[in-house]
């Protein structure tokens, strides 16, 4: 069920992810709460190893990890919203664009 629910919003995680970090933060403060819950869903895929991650891609994550839990144990939209508001739009360009091409592993 959620690896559909990432699959079908992956065209809009792809646009998200080249988007300049500004617009990114319009976008997540303007999305439904559908759309952030797929956000927490990619996250928890990334921490739960779902996603399986190599040494490199750990790497870049490393300096969002505290973002990407935050997002991960999140269960209200409005929490997600603050915690990508306060690390800024950097966190979708570096994050999305490490974890989108993994992602039709899992399908």
């Amino acid at each position: 069920m959620k690896k559909k629910l990432v699959k079908d919003n992956h065209k809009a995680l792809e646009t998200l992810a080249n988007i300049g970090p500004k617009k990114a933060l319009v976008v997540i403060n303007n999305s439904p709460n559908k759309f952030l819950h797929v956000i927490r869903t990619l996250a928890k895929f990334a921490l739960d190893g779902t996603i399986p991650l190599e040494k490199h891609h750990v790497k870049k994550l490393q300096r969002h990890k505290k973002i990407i839990r935050d997002v991960a144990k999140s269960r209200s939209g409005r929490r997600i919203k603050s915690a990508v508001n306060q690390k800024g739009g950097s966190f979708f360009k570096t994050v999305l664009n490490t974890l989108l091409p993994l992602i039709p592993m899992l399908l």
